[in-house]
């Protein structure tokens, strides 16, 4: 085995060999690391977009409940004022007969 004087140790050619095979594996490994975080970065983004669009399909589908019930509201105000005895039924129909 040959050897190598430095600062006053002794090192050999397979020990130098030996950090090389690190070095290189170590490098691998967090280049591997790096690569397959971003994999996962980019299908999380790709969640959230779909998550994102199911929201506002969610949101655009209240609003239009929300303002179908509001003109249902104000129909019936006006048919209390017009025919209370209509009112009456529709509430009751509302109440008892849609369940």
């Amino acid at each position: 085995m040959d050897r190598i004087f430095v600062d006053g140790g002794i090192k050999t050619k397979n020990m130098q060999y030996i950090k090389q095979i690190l070095t290189v594996f170590s490098v691998g490994l967090i280049l591997f690391t790096m690569y397959t975080q971003n994999e996962k970065i980019t299908e999380l983004k790709t969640t959230v977009i779909k998550q994102q669009k199911v929201v506002d399909s969610l949101q655009t589908d209240l609003f239009l409940s929300k303002t179908m019930n509001g003109r249902y509201e104000l129909t019936l105000e006006n048919l209390k004022e017009k025919n209370p005895n209509a009112a009456k039924q529709f509430e009751s129909y509302l109440s008892s007969e849609t369940e």
